[in-house]
């Protein structure tokens, strides 16, 4: 009888074993099935979207431009001519229109003022470079053309400078106004307008050789630096006379242990009759210890 007894336990443990391994399968199951549906279901939707899009009102503008800066030194009654590449990346046809504004040195880092006022612009052309610009490949600023998706159009810019232009600098910005062309099939009447432009700094000279005059208007670091931290030299040069010029040089460091050290300046415009915060590249000295003496 005990044998009997501790038979008939030992099976119903057997079972109770059985039962709750067969709940946790059927579980695991039901999940499969639903991540299986989940997948099925994505990869449906995913075919779906790509094989059928839907048809997008979106309209994107987007245009390059080539060369995006343009120097020219040219003596009074010369003529000289530029090519200029624009770039249709968009994905509708462009509606361009050329123009021609003047601008002067904005701020120590590199910004300008367009003269885009249209009294001040006015009186700037006929001061300062009057009927310097045409195009000599047929465009008309002020006047729209189309560029169709894709493609690259070529315009000749044609500089000519009067016999009695005065010797200076004349600084302009041939700027390009973009819209989407008119299409029938659009389902809106709105466009998006942008612009682009690219400058031209041009030095009217009957030498060749102009007066460049320049001074340095700042050169300066931190008096302490800790030894872990870079050096940053503060450069800033002014230029007095008519012609822009680059400058070309370097920064010379020398410590008390004999450490040298030099950083070379990067040729960065100074326009006429203004001030250029330069970018300079920072110092990490080999051995920073003691005092340092530099040079420019």
């Amino acid at each position: 009888m005990l044998q009997r007894q501790v038979s008939n336990k030992q099976i119903s443990n057997t079972t109770n074993i059985y039962k709750y391994l067969t709940f946790e399968i059927g579980h695991l199951k039901l999940i499969c099935h639903l991540l299986i549906c989940l997948f099925v279901y994505f990869v449906c939707a995913y075919l779906f979207i790509c094989l059928f899009p839907k048809k997008a009102f979106a309209q994107s503008l987007s245009l390059s431009i080539w060369p995006p800066l343009l120097e020219v030194m040219i003596q009074p009654s010369k003529t000289v001519t530029q090519v200029y590449k624009l770039t249709n990346n968009s994905d509708q046809s462009l509606q361009i229109t050329p123009q021609i504004y003047s601008f002067r040195p904005q701020g120590e880092t590199g910004e300008i003022n367009i003269k885009s006022n249209l009294k001040t612009l006015r009186a700037s052309q006929q001061s300062s470079n009057p009927n310097f610009f045409s195009f000599s490949s047929g465009e008309q600023f002020g006047k729209p053309f189309t560029i169709p998706i894709g493609e690259t159009k070529e315009l000749t810019l044609q500089i000519t400078i009067p016999k009695n232009t005065s010797e200076a600098d004349y600084y302009n910005t041939l700027l390009f106004g973009t819209a989407l062309a008119a299409d029938e099939n659009s389902p809106s009447n709105s466009s998006s307008v942008t612009q682009i432009g690219t400058n031209i700094l041009l030095t009217v000279s009957q030498t060749g050789k102009p007066d460049r005059l320049a001074r340095i208007a700042e050169f300066s670091a931190p008096k302490i630096i800790d030894c872990l931290s870079p050096i940053h030299f503060t450069v800033r040069l002014e230029n007095w006379g008519k012609t822009l010029w680059k400058p070309f040089g370097k920064i010379k460091i020398t410590g008390i242990l004999k450490q040298k050290n030099e950083i070379a300046l990067l040729p960065q415009n100074v326009l006429a009759q203004s001030v250029r915060k330069l970018e300079v590249s920072e110092l990490k000295p080999n051995l920073p210890l003691g005092p340092f003496r530099a040079e420019l």
